[in-house]
């Protein structure tokens, strides 16, 4: 009953805010989106009202009246990936299943696009973190420091809405923990100690789902923070600690599962064997269909026919990795429009990163650029391991490393008007060089 009182006071004070700007609606749909109230408040009321599409089609409504979209190059490539999946799923063997499917993602990739679009500063962007982190988190942080203190060391197999089984958590934690740690960079007070609260909760949520791509994912994650922070020492303290804090806890179970990723093909256990089966029947997908695929979902239902291992590892499985999910369900050539996406999105967060740097523009546009960034490489590796693409968190941080760069553009031109203003007038004489996105 607290649980649906809760939700309802969340509702009602987000609706109000959406009537007055399309920002705030964009806030509602994320939040209804990543924490899921139908399923966090046991009533199956919320459930039937169907609330992420009630916000969605009011958001799609209200950009649509206020004429605030404008296409970005960013935005561009999400829409030639969402037509060519399109096209894959319309020419797939099973077309009315994938164009299904399909509408699913078509959502995502539009919600996606609107934020490219909503994004017109920092302030915007930190809101919308905010609200990705506070609603993804909250469930994550309570779980973590639950199982931590309750059950140290116990494997948690429960699944998020947003995300899915285990190892799909693993991962959205650990693309979560780094926006986490760059809102605690860029907070002060007690606001900073939430934020670093959560970020332990996360990343034991993440660790103790058992997952070996998630554990990979979390090393990256550890490593990248460090060279890219200029606050060396205070970082790896913080790596240090929560390292000392996790690992006695863990019984030898955890390590001996993790101590299989390195395994030899011929003594791997019957999990990592299947994946590299998995991989290969995506490989022979695409290369009988090699421009389309075989359509949005389909790898499920056509595994069975181009299984070679007389169901060794049972029918019907999922591809368990995004990247060869990718190449069976959208061909080589959705794959090489994925990878363009990716390689675009950690671009724009390095140019975003190094202007910081220079001073070009805020340190804290700097933070969410060094946060953006590590969350794309925690899934480029956990991600190689799951079927995470078509997740609605990895298309959104897609979006707003776009949003990011914009921003940073928009604060560096502004900047540099600024210092030509107080600049003689001789000085100001000769052209300003141009903002390098290096």
């Amino acid at each position: 009953m607290l649980r649906s009182v809760f939700v309802v006071l969340l509702l009602l004070t987000g609706g109000v805010y959406a009537l007055q700007s399309t920002l705030y609606a964009a806030c509602l749909y994320l939040w209804i989106a990543y924490f899921r109230p139908e399923s966090w408040a046991w009533s199956g009321v919320f459930a039937t009202l169907n609330l992420s599409y009630i916000a969605g089609a009011y958001l799609i409504v209200r950009v649509a009246m206020s004429g605030a979209f404008r296409l970005t190059f960013g935005s561009g490539l999400l829409l030639v990936f969402l037509a060519h999946s399109l096209l894959s799923s319309a020419l797939g063997p099973h077309a009315a299943y994938s164009l299904s499917q399909w509408q699913v993602f078509a959502k995502t990739i539009v919600v996606s696009v609107i934020l490219t679009s909503l994004i017109q500063s920092a302030a915007d962007l930190r809101l919308v973190l905010m609200v990705i982190a506070l609603s993804l988190g909250f469930e994550g942080t309570k779980q973590g420091w639950a199982n931590l203190i309750l059950y140290p060391g116990a494997r948690n197999d429960n699944g998020i809405p947003f995300l899915g089984d285990n190892n799909l958590v693993a991962v959205g934690m650990l693309m979560l923990l780094p926006i986490i740690g760059a809102l605690a960079d860029t907070s002060t007070g007690w606001l900073k100690r939430v934020f670093q609260f959560m970020s332990f909760g996360v990343l034991y949520r993440a660790v103790s789902t058992y997952s070996r791509g998630g554990f990979l994912s979390a090393g990256v994650i550890g490593a990248l923070w460090f060279w890219r922070s200029p606050h060396k020492f205070r970082t790896a303290a913080a790596v240090a600690l929560a390292t000392a804090l996790i690992v006695p806890v863990f019984p030898q179970e955890f390590w001996d599962r993790m101590s299989t990723i390195n395994t030899p093909i011929e003594e791997r256990d019957n999990s990592s064997a299947g994946r590299f089966h998995f991989w290969q029947v995506a490989v022979a997908m695409a290369n009988d269909h090699p421009f389309t695929g075989v359509g949005n979902g389909a790898y499920s239902r056509l595994y069975n026919r181009y299984d070679f291992s007389n169901g060794q590892f049972g029918t019907s499985r999922a591809v368990h990795s995004a990247w060869f999910g990718v190449l069976a369900e959208l061909g080589y050539t959705g794959l090489l429009l994925f990878i363009i996406i990716v390689v675009t999105s950690l671009r724009s967060c390095r140019r975003v990163r190094l202007a910081a740097k220079r001073g070009e523009v805020s340190a804290a546009l700097g933070s969410y650029a060094v946060g953006f960034e590590t969350a794309l490489m925690a899934f480029i590796v956990g991600g190689s391991f799951v079927s995470f693409h078509y997740i609605e968190m990895l298309w959104h941080f897609f979006a707003l490393s776009a949003a990011l760069e914009r921003v940073g553009a928009a604060e560096a031109a502004a900047n540099r008007a600024g210092a030509e203003q107080l600049q003689p007038a001789a000085e100001v004489a000769a052209p300003a060089p141009e903002f390098e996105w290096a």
